[in-house]
């Protein structure tokens, strides 16, 4: 499984979630604290390879667009300039034509 993929991290963690709250309910009958039940969470968490304790970085879950972006950008600021230097190149000869 690799860390990089939001989409695993995600799931890992509601799956941990998942196994504490079913876990505290085999377990007895009357509901956990808060404090009881984040304490499931965060050692279920750290058993299914989810460093943190609680939810998972905002930057893990929903990864920055920024550096596909800035490549598009690059590339169409390269195709502009050729086009450019090619149309130059087009109407210098068809005005001054060799």
């Amino acid at each position: 499984m690799n860390d990089q993929d939001t989409s695993s991290v995600w799931s890992r963690y509601r799956d941990a979630k998942k196994h504490a709250l079913s876990e505290a309910a085999e377990n007895n009958d009357e509901p956990m604290t808060l404090e009881e039940l984040e304490k499931a969470i965060a050692e279920t968490a750290a058993a299914s390879g989810i460093p943190e304790t609680g939810m998972p970085p905002r930057a893990a879950v929903h990864p920055s667009k920024r550096v596909q972006l800035t490549r598009w950008f690059y590339r169409v600021l390269l195709v502009l300039f050729v086009g450019l230097v090619a149309g130059l190149v087009w109407w210098g000869r068809q005005h001054y034509g060799a």
